[in-house]
């Protein structure tokens, strides 16, 4: 079975491919809590304050077994011939969810993440293209729904993570060329997140375009994107009469060369800026 965090939470029976949606509000704050600590167990007294916010009813104990017992239940109905009910275990101190990694797509979308940054400095475009896997397990706003504090504080580590994860990949789609790829991406994150101004940043190098410069011998070479109409770099390095008015060759080698190292530093920071936002991610996911 799966359970489904990015998103509205879900229990996904892979055998029968049926998905199953907790109705009671209570049942999914529950829940969101046990996924936060898989494994874990979690007291009493936390799950108390997650289900009413401080507010408990009187015989709260009672009231939190109560609905343990009908999570326990669903999960039943929801994994038939699986675990089920017996995943949820009752103890003295609280509850434990047992729940392998596997079973999370949170932890399949962070093993994406891992395995892209250790990609992103030998093969750039394969790691985008990993991130975009992962980033693809998302069906919207973390947890949506009903939850406690718990729960929100996951779900903001989770959002986060996958902000982090997709200012990643719109790094190395600029270091790979892809930058008219990407740009109404681009127009939509920035719109979303104004308070993120890296993707503000990253349209403004997407608009302008590509550096284009002669072939070069060695090295890997970058996709071919079509240059942004307007863009000032786009009339080559010499423009008008540029190698004419100096009358040398020698003037157009240098600036060919000029422009080949603006190039390699301009490629060399968008490397080091996508592998220290994946750095970064990994971090915070292993902390």
């Amino acid at each position: 079975m799966q359970f489904r965090m990015l998103g509205p939470l879900e229990m996904y029976d892979d055998r029968r491919r049926a998905v199953t949606e907790l109705t009671s509000p209570k049942q999914q704050r529950l829940l969101k809590a046990l996924l936060a600590h898989p494994n874990t167990l979690v007291p009493t007294t936390a799950l108390v304050r997650e289900l009413w916010d401080g507010r408990p009813p009187d015989k709260a104990g009672n009231a939190l077994q109560a609905h343990a017992s009908r999570l326990r239940r669903a999960m039943e109905r929801a994994e038939h011939g699986g675990p089920g009910a017996a995943r949820l275990v009752a103890r003295d101190a609280g509850y434990l969810l047992r729940v392998g990694p596997e079973e999370l797509d949170s932890a399949r979308f962070r093993l994406g993440v891992r395995r892209a940054r250790a990609l992103a400095g030998s093969d750039p475009e394969e790691a985008g293209l990993l991130l975009r896997q992962a980033l693809g397990q998302w069906r919207g706003s973390a947890l949506a729904g009903p939850r406690g504090p718990v729960g929100d504080a996951l779900a903001v580590v989770l959002e986060q993570e996958r902000l982090g994860a997709l200012e990643a990949v719109f790094d190395l789609a600029l270091l790979t060329g892809q930058h008219r790829r990407i740009v109404p991406e681009l127009r939509e994150a920035a719109l979303a997140h104004p308070a993120r101004p890296r993707f503000r940043e990253q349209l403004g190098r997407a608009l302008a375009g590509p550096r284009r410069t002669p072939a070069a011998g060695g090295g890997r070479a970058l996709r071919p994107v079509p240059p942004v109409p307007g863009d000032a770099r786009s009339g080559g390095a010499g423009g008008e009469g540029g190698a004419g008015r100096d009358g040398g060759a020698g003037s157009g080698e240098l600036d060919r060369l000029r422009a080949l190292v603006e190039r390699i530093a301009s490629d060399q920071h968008a490397l080091r800026s996508a592998i220290a936002q994946l750095s970064e991610l990994v971090g915070r996911t292993a902390a």
